[in-house]
């Protein structure tokens, strides 16, 4: 198979439909790509070919949609899926997308805007028709037009006019410029209410546009003859693998920038180079690729970018840093040459000595190629700068690899053509149905052949199961021809209606059956009802539904009586073992910050007092004048009589704090009790209704006035009382809270004997009587803290 057959086929009009022609291009390429990856053929395979392949398969494919699908999508039916005809039609999108990214910024030359022109022109002069594929002239009668329609045509023809002022100036004009006021002529004040004709109008403008544009993103698409993968190069430089490693001539094919440097082109030819890559080779770089975006993320003072790049001469692969290229790229200048130049130590560590001459000469022979050929492409990004060579140049002189040449007659082709004519076996089957499923690829990756074959399986299996389907239905229509009609008898009247008689007994029986579990799941249903009736939470304020529940609200309930009956009983005492309180856990967390705060004195390693109170650090027995001493111990009992004061306010708040805990508890209790009487009053009556049960009495249902709606009652009234004792303690607490602020604080008698002394006793008795204070208070309130100088222990 290859392009003088399909040629001579179409000459002869041997193909049925244009499905046909594209299959067999198909195949030239899937052909091609299978010969040079297959392991038989490892000797004669060239990468680069599989490149070329893919690369005019692409081309292909996007011609014929351009060229051979119409401007508009056909229309859906409602109610189905996306046929295999819209599925081309969105592709077609997509692949349009993919194409103006590597493109967009490519200076359209003076041939190709005389083209845009002249297409611009004749789709104006067609009524909006871009070429035969377009059945209707969605602009009607051009020289009649008016309104929206005559406002695009003026729009149009100022385009006309700008691209032929570019022509005649040289101007530079972009692809992406151009395409952009295109869409300009029918998006902007114009079609806004008649949004389906605007939609027309684009999709055929875009297929004006691609038509012209397509062989020029073939062309900034191709790849260089000196890459072993013919990669489509950015450029050509001196590249090293490391600092320890010599400079080489090698070819860019791909590029990761920083953000403020990154452009939509490199991610396109990097993942277009990616995928000429050979299967392996591709999973070897990814590790280095991954390598190189890790370190772009870790970047902050100086960001660098990162390159594919191809050595020439060795022709392997790697991701370089941007240190460790040199963007120019001289044949005549050698890069290790020129660092090495005079220091003997820096040639030896360079490595230049141990490159091999004649390899490098080889590969910077490449490299002047890969530069001529990469030129050549920028000089002639629109691939038509060969239209203007002059006809009768020597150029011309041998045909090129037209249509008319490629379909004359080839005896030796027309006679290996006779000898292998297709027999459609299940091989090719497999292949048209693959190539129809990838749009013209076949995947010969090991991956890829697995599951293909697993497709294939599948599909004999659906084609089994068919034709079994086939067979019998077959079977069944045969044997009901071959049953001959009988006459009907009485006998057979007679045993047919004692047939649908009994029928009709057995579908009685079934809905008398139906009806009588009917009527068992509404009364369970009702039965059901009652019970979450009797048991439901707005009659009875303390029910708890829950078996475990109720149980632990009974135990509560028996120890809080107890615990009221027995005055002696305050619960177990927490006294903390301060040799083994663990630091990391809430009690030693508390007491590191109340000893940080100063709350609480300690010791350190040494035995010695960590924290000291302030005013023991003041000297008021050292000066020699008294009135030094006076005043030392003046601000001694300034600093004694502010902590007296804060102790005061501690104490007086802890108390208000303990007087509305405990309102609160007994309030709890109260409640734990009321549902333990409720529970147990619920018990009793659930034991006499069993018990008239078992002896055949009627057990008297329990009425919703009686005993539930009293204790109701009392839980509700001892609820109110709590809450005014609450509000009332509140109030009151709030008052002692003012006068505490507004008061000085009185020692109590039963530290020092029957007499009161106030925060106005000299220093002397203070000092003496403070762990006292702290004694009194420790027997006054279950809450000790002891603000001592003598280092005792603080609980």
């Amino acid at each position: 198979m290859d392009l003088g057959h399909v040629c001579r086929a179409i000459r002869r009009r041997e193909y049925k439909n244009t499905r046909a022609v594209q299959l067999d291009m198909w195949r030239i390429f899937s052909n091609c790509v299978n010969f040079h990856t297959h392991p038989s053929n490892r000797d004669n395979a060239i990468p680069s070919f599989i490149s070329i392949a893919n690369h005019l398969r692409d081309f292909f494919n996007n011609l014929w949609q351009e060229f051979m699908m119409s401007s508009d999508a056909p229309p859906r039916k409602p109610g189905k899926g996306i046929s295999h005809l819209h599925s081309a039609y969105q592709r077609r999108a997509e692949a349009r997308k993919e194409r103006l990214v590597p493109i967009s910024g490519t200076v359209i030359s003076a041939n190709c805007m005389r083209k845009v022109a002249d297409a611009l022109e004749s789709f104006i002069t067609t009524g909006g028709k871009v070429d035969n594929r377009d059945k209707e002239c969605i602009l009607g009668d051009v020289n009649a037009a008016t309104g929206d329609v005559a406002t695009f045509i003026q729009s149009v023809r100022e385009l006309i006019g700008l691209l032929e002022e570019r022509i005649q100036t040289n101007q530079d004009y972009t692809v992406g410029t151009l395409l952009k006021d295109l869409k300009k002529t029918f998006t902007e004040d114009v079609f806004a209410s008649e949004v389906l004709k605007r939609m027309r109008i684009g999709s055929r403008l875009d297929r004006l546009f691609w038509k012209i544009f397509v062989p020029v993103y073939e062309v900034n698409s191709r790849g260089v003859n000196q890459s072993s993968i013919w990669g489509n190069m950015a450029a050509v430089i001196w590249a090293r693998e490391s600092k320890k490693k010599p400079f080489w001539p090698a070819i860019v094919l791909g590029m990761m920038a920083p953000e403020f440097q990154k452009e939509d082109w490199h991610e396109s030819l990097t993942l277009q180079n990616e995928g000429r890559l050979p299967e392996k080779l591709r999973e070897e770089l990814q590790l280095g690729k991954r390598r190189a975006e890790q370190a772009l993320k870790k970047q902050t003072t100086e960001p660098m970018s990162y390159f594919l790049v191809e050595f020439m001469g060795t022709h392997e692969f790697i991701w370089v840093r941007e240190s460790d290229i040199i963007e120019t790229f001289d044949p005549e200048v050698d890069p290790n040459v020129a660092a090495a130049a005079g220091n003997v130590t820096k040639k030896r560590r360079s490595g230049h000595s141990s490159i091999n001459p004649k390899l490098m000469s080889d590969a910077i022979e490449e490299g002047k190629w890969a530069l001529e050929e990469y030129e050549i492409l920028v000089a002639d990004p629109c691939g038509d700068a060969a239209n203007e060579v002059d006809e009768e140049s020597e150029e011309y002189d041998e045909p090129g690899y037209t249509y008319d040449i490629m379909c004359q007659s080839d005896e030796e082709a027309d006679a290996l053509e006779a000898t292998d004519k297709r027999k459609g076996n299940d091989s090719d089957v497999e292949e048209l149905n693959e190539l129809l499923l990838n749009n013209g690829c076949i995947d010969f990756s090991t991956e890829g052949r697995k599951k293909a074959k697993a497709k294939v399986a599948e599909m004999k299996k659906q084609k089994a199961a068919m034709a079994r389907q086939e067979k019998s239905k077959e079977a069944k229509a045969k044997r009901a021809s071959s049953v001959k009609k009988a006459d009907v008898t009485e006998d057979d009247t007679k045993q047919l209606a004692k047939l649908l008689e009994e029928d009709e007994k057995r579908a009685e029986t079934r809905r008398k059956k139906r009806s009588r579990d009917r009527e068992k799941s509404l009364k369970e249903i009702e039965k059901q009802a009652k019970k979450s009736k009797h048991s439901s939470p707005d009659k009875r304020p303390h029910f708890i539904p829950e078996k475990k529940a109720r149980a632990e609200a009974f135990v509560k309930s028996f120890l809080i009586h107890k615990n009221k009956a027995l005055s002696d009983f305050h619960g177990a005492p927490f006294i903390p073992n301060t040799n083994s309180v663990d630091p990391s856990g809430l009690l030693g967390m508390a007491l590191a910050f109340r000893g940080a705060s100063g709350d609480i004195p300690f010791s350190n390693h040494k035995g010695k007092e960590f924290i000291e109170n302030t005013w023991d650090k003041i000297d008021s027995t050292g000066p020699e004048e008294s009135s030094q001493r006076c005043q030392g111990l003046q601000e001694q009992i300034n600093l004694i009589e502010k902590e007296i004061q804060k102790v005061n306010a501690a104490t007086a708040k802890r108390k208000t704090l303990s007087a509305i805990a405990e309102l609160s508890r007994d309030a709890t209790h109260q409640n734990f009790i009321n549902a333990g009487e409720e529970i147990k009053a619920s018990k009793k009556v659930f034991v006499s209704n069993s018990k008239k049960r078992k002896s055949g009495i009627k057990a008297e249902p329990v009425k919703s006035n009686g005993d539930t709606d009293k204790l109701c009652d009392s839980a509700t009234n001892e609820y109110d009382e709590a809450s005014k004792v609450t509000s009332t303690a509140e109030t009151h607490i709030t008052e002692t809270l003012s006068n505490v602020q507004s008061s000085t604080f009185v020692v109590p008698t039963k530290a020092f004997g029957d007499t009161e002394q106030s925060s106005n006793a000299s220093d002397d008795d203070v000092k003496t009587t403070d762990d006292s204070f702290h004694a009194a208070v420790s027997n006054d309130e279950p809450i000790v803290a002891t603000i001592g100088t003598n280092g005792s222990a603080a609980s």
